[in-house]
């Protein structure tokens, strides 16, 4: 016990370390009196409703859950789900693991009432894959859109590689990178055609399995009925993106309403276009609760559709503390330990 004490604390130093490095890299690059001058006019109203909106996306993200649970038989009840999506939010923004720890409390709470722990993870992860090929589909389509709408999307504030280079060297970079990163959401994209069933062992073809089954190869295995399960539900689980595209959308004005909030000029589809870099290094293990390689990532993307890098930071880091406010009052939830999911 208290190895694993001592290993759990090194775990947490080591992210809480990661992410106020990554945090400070931001602000390094920003300048801390550029960012202060940002966030010191805090529209408190654009942050309230991007608290109402991100709370509206929790709850269409609870609908996307049951209908995934549905479809693999799995009988729950809706107010019960929206209490363990609720703790789940809690355990993601104010505990170590990103979202890896609330993940991990749902599959347990719907193994805990005698459902497959196998499929009761499978559930969980199809609900966060569903939501990060929606998010990329739709920062790719309306990143092409942007592309030839807005074709000097980097301006004066591209960050301090454009401003040393000669505006046309400056230009034809802005613009290979833009590109860049439009081509590596398509690549993501293209993975649900992709020829995703693993093909049985030859020996299980033949008809017989090995006596003596070493531990990694069951869990392969069961990895691969498990894969195998999703794949044959791809047409009812393509039917269920809709539920996807709402959550992304709701989230994607969340993240636009804290831009206005600190101050900032943005379009939703400038946001939109360039939200799925934020959003998927907010649910990276190596930051806390999403700080820091959020804000990073923010930095980085925002100036390829025009917008100041230090709105950026901005921006994400107000997204964060409305996480922070949403998990403060889902906190409660915890409390309840014993959760009724299947009707009786």
């Amino acid at each position: 016990m208290p190895l694993r004490l001592t290993s759990g604390c090194a775990r947490l130093a080591l992210r809480l370390a990661a992410a106020i490095a990554l945090m400070a890299a931001a602000v390094w690059v920003v300048g801390p009196e550029r960012l202060r001058r940002q966030l010191e006019h805090v529209e408190p109203l654009w942050l309230g409703g991007a608290v109402l909106i991100m709370a509206a996306s929790q709850w269409v993200s609870v609908l996307r859950w049951e209908t995934i649970a549905k479809i693999f038989g799995l009988r729950v009840r809706m107010r019960s789900l929206a209490l363990a999506y609720a703790q789940g939010m809690t355990v993601n923004v104010l505990l170590p693991g990103a979202t890896l720890g609330g993940d991990a409390l749902r599959s347990v709470r719907l193994q805990g009432l005698g459902n497959p722990l196998g499929v009761s993870a499978l559930t969980v992860l199809l609900d966060r894959l569903s939501g990060l090929w929606i998010l990329c589909v739709l920062s790719l389509g309306t990143g092409i859109g942007l592309g030839f709408v807005l074709p000097g999307r980097s301006g004066a504030d591209g960050g301090a590689l454009a401003s040393s280079l000669p505006a046309p060297v400056a230009f034809l970079a802005s613009t290979a990178f833009y590109w860049l990163y439009l081509l590596a959401l398509a690549l993501f994209c293209s993975i649900p055609w992709l020829p995703l069933r693993a093909r049985k062992p030859a020996a299980s073809q033949a008809g017989f399995e090995p006596l003596d089954t070493p531990p990694a190869r069951h869990w392969l295995d069961r990895l691969r009925e498990l894969h195998d399960l999703a794949v044959a539900q791809r047409a009812a689980l393509g039917r269920s993106l809709w539920s996807s595209v709402l959550v992304q959308v709701l989230c994607a004005v969340a993240l636009w309403f804290c831009a206005i909030a600190a101050g900032g000029t943005a379009g939703y589809w400038q946001v939109q276009a360039v939200a799925a870099p934020v959003f998927v290094a907010g649910a990276l293990p190596l930051s806390y609760g999403g700080f820091g390689a959020r804000e990073l990532a923010a930095l980085l993307a925002f100036p390829l559709v025009g917008l100041p890098a230090d709105l950026g930071l901005a921006a994400s880091a107000l997204y964060g503390v409305v996480g922070v406010i949403l998990g403060l009052a889902a906190a409660p939830s915890l409390a309840i330990a014993h959760v009724p999911f299947v009707d009786r």
